[in-house]
């Protein structure tokens, strides 16, 4: 009998999981549709550089949703499976992307969403790095007087930095989670060219969208080469960008990450990256607020 009642939990449970709609219908529900609390698990968490949520409080998540949350337009969503993300643009022009994951009852329970920066001086015209070298030189001088004594003490090795994590010299396949992969893990930290890695994985005619900055858009192979190679120039070294979460879907990947730089752990971000059929990057919108 005890037999018989797992084989029918085991089926009930197949049944429901049969039920739930898709990640992408669950996005697009959560955009344009009413829904009830339950839609979010007992213990969500939302964050985003305006308001966070912390864990615990659904009604709270819930209430900001449906009455103070700008309403947004979906414009990407990508394919994953057990989470998912999205492009949009908010009524009043402004753009973002959002990483939704969910719990085995299709609720939400992590939301992360950042819109790009508005206002006076909110954007940068030149590379952000090169726009913040100045308040970086300055944190990285005052790290350097509080580490002195450690550096007399312990000899530091310097080849003792970030290395690729597997040592590929390639994704592992063209599907769009394990290019993203490559990317982050691989291709950025290469001892000799990381830039050369890194566009080996665009298309010639990509678009590459950096919300912080003015100009905002880079199109086409050539650009985005010389965007990042702006980027890695003007990175201290002691600076990194780490991938935290990421959806795993075939033709278009979210990712949500984090900067490390001396003791903070800051801005974080939501990239959503789209491959051709080539396997090659052909869109991709970073979203990051850097006071979040």
């Amino acid at each position: 009998r005890a037999r018989t009642r797992q084989v029918v939990r085991a089926v009930k449970d197949v049944e429901k999981k049969r039920k739930l709609i898709s990640p992408q219908r669950r996005i697009e529900r959560l955009f344009v549709e009413e829904f009830k609390k339950s839609f979010f698990s007992p213990n969500p968490w939302y964050e985003s550089p305006e308001l966070t949520f912390p864990g615990g409080n659904p009604q709270k998540i819930y209430n900001y949703w449906m009455t103070t949350r700008p309403t947004r337009d979906i414009e990407r969503v990508c394919d994953g499976k057990d989470s998912c993300g999205c492009t949009w643009t908010q009524l009043d022009g402004r753009r973002g992307a959002s990483f939704v994951s969910f719990n085995q009852e299709g609720q939400v329970v992590f939301v992360r969403e950042v819109c790009e920066p508005q206002g006076l001086g909110a954007k940068f015209k030149d590379n952000t790095l090169k726009s913040l070298q100045q308040v970086t030189g300055v944190m990285n001088a005052i790290q350097g007087m509080f580490s002195a004594l450690d550096r007399i003490l312990v000899q530091e090795d310097p080849e003792d930095g970030p290395k690729p994590v597997n040592g590929l010299e390639a994704p592992r396949s063209g599907r769009a989670k394990d290019v993203v992969r490559y990317l982050w893990e691989e291709a950025q930290w290469d001892p000799v060219d990381p830039v050369e890695k890194i566009m080996s994985q665009f298309s010639e005619d990509a678009v590459y969208e950096d919300l912080t900055r003015e100009d905002s858009s880079f199109v086409g192979w050539e650009a985005i080469k010389r965007y990042q190679e702006e980027t890695k120039e003007n990175t201290p070294d002691n600076m990194r960008f780490v991938l935290d979460e990421m959806t795993d879907g075939e033709k278009a990947c979210t990712v949500i990450w984090h900067v490390e730089f001396n003791t903070r752990l800051s801005p974080r971000g939501v990239t959503y990256y789209e491959l051709n059929d080539e396997g090659k990057v052909c869109y991709v919108r970073a979203a990051y607020d850097i006071s979040f």
